[in-house]
């Protein structure tokens, strides 16, 4: 079976349901509009924990500190026509992270791949060097450095997005005015590129039509065409980008028959 990434069907896409998310509520997601989501795992910054001294003899237990994704039952997924991808956030604040992402095996496991930088190293970081796919951050607070026009553009020119959650801005008011405020930054810094719109939502009441979502990024510094490319054409770049990182650089992915069951074959 031969599938080509870039002519599969993504359509509008929600690259942010929290992992609580009840999954039989999916259905909604479908009825919003929504071809493709993305279920996301949040990993909080590890603290360094003291070594212990190893005993003689004793086998030195191997943590993953990225945590396996969730799995989706299958009579979830034969009931639903969405793509369903998995996510992890991880929060980090310099560029030590990488030996644990480097040594997990279960980071293989995500499609895509978000950071939140906590500090304005590790944002020079993700915007400059690290293979990530989305950089985000926390909407209960305020960026605590200054997002410049250099970094902004570093991380576009590697086709790295930047992701506005409208779900936090519904729950809280704080939430809403810091999401505002850096909606505004990207705009001022970067123009609004490579912005993508998610809903971060934890269960079906939080979640709003695809059009509404369109028409709500016109309080976040978006045109119409920039809404629709934030829910519909940056979310299939960054999905084809996030495959590429995965798989090196490619031209097509195999897969047998069975996993498929005997759909037709999409030329590449």
């Amino acid at each position: 079976m031969v599938t080509n990434m870039a002519n599969r069907n993504w359509g509008f896409c929600d690259l942010s349901l929290d992992k609580s998310f009840d999954l039989s509520k999916l259905h909604v997601m479908e009825k919003f509009g929504y071809n493709t989501i993305a279920i996301n795992t949040v990993v909080e910054e590890a603290s360094e924990e003291p070594k212990k001294k190893k005993k003689k003899g004793e086998v030195k237990e191997k943590k993953d500190f990225i945590p396996a994704p969730i799995e989706i039952p299958k009579e979830i997924t034969d009931k639903t026509k969405l793509n369903i991808l998995q996510r992890i956030t991880i929060h980090f604040s310099d560029s030590g992270i990488t030996h644990k992402i480097n040594n997990s095996e279960n980071i293989k496991k995500y499609d895509i791949v978000a950071v939140v930088p906590k500090t304005l190293q590790a944002f020079q970081y993700a915007s400059g060097t690290m293979d990530v796919d989305i950089i985000t951050f926390e909407p209960e607070s305020r960026i605590s450095f200054k997002v410049s026009r250099k970094l902004y553009r570093q991380a576009v020119e590697r086709d790295v997005f930047f992701e506005l959650m409208y779900s936090p801005a519904i729950r809280d008011t704080t939430c809403r005015k810091n999401i505002i405020s850096t909606a505004h930054i990207y705009h001022a810094v970067g123009k609004s590129k490579n912005i993508i719109i998610t809903s971060a939502a934890e269960n079906d009441m939080h979640v709003r039509d695809v059009h509404d979502v369109i028409n709500l990024g016109f309080i976040l510094g978006l045109n119409s065409n920039e809404s629709l490319e934030a829910v519909r054409n940056n979310t299939r770049r960054l999905i084809i980008k996030a495959e590429g990182r995965r798989c090196g650089k490619h031209y097509m992915t195999v897969t047998t028959l069975s996993e498929t069951n005997n759909q037709s074959i999409d030329q590449v």
